[in-house]
């Protein structure tokens, strides 16, 4: 035997926003908590020119993101360039045809679920 709650619709809407303004804050409060109270401060390499060169001391778009990838993104990177983009159309045709494969079957499985959960 199954027995469900019903909720009135504004009710649920008024819990969950509750839950999640809670669980921001709750999140804010440990970020906060655990930041790192130092403040790192580094000279900005202008290829040897004084710093009356340029009008403002702030990198480019272009530049955070490249920064990003080598930095942090590096084995991506790596996968991307040596293994995607080899200039073969047959290696683009297996990963784009794996990716296409795994989001397939995930997809039945999905379906298949929701048919077997009624």
């Amino acid at each position: 035997m199954r027995s469900s709650i019903v909720l009135n619709p504004y009710e649920l809407i008024y819990m969950i926003t509750l839950i999640t303004g809670f669980t921001t804050i709750v999140l804010a409060l440990l970020y906060y908590a655990l930041k790192s109270k130092e403040a790192r401060v580094t000279t900005v390499y202008l290829s040897g020119e004084s710093e009356s060169v340029i009008a403002s001391i702030t990198p480019s778009i272009a530049s955070l993101y490249w920064g990003f990838m080598k930095k942090f993104a590096r084995s991506i990177y790596r996968v991307l360039v040596e293994k995607i983009h080899t200039g073969s159309l047959h290696d683009w045709f297996k990963f784009i045809s794996s990716w296409f494969s795994i989001l397939l079957i995930t997809a039945i499985i999905v379906f298949i679920l929701t048919l077997l959960v009624r």
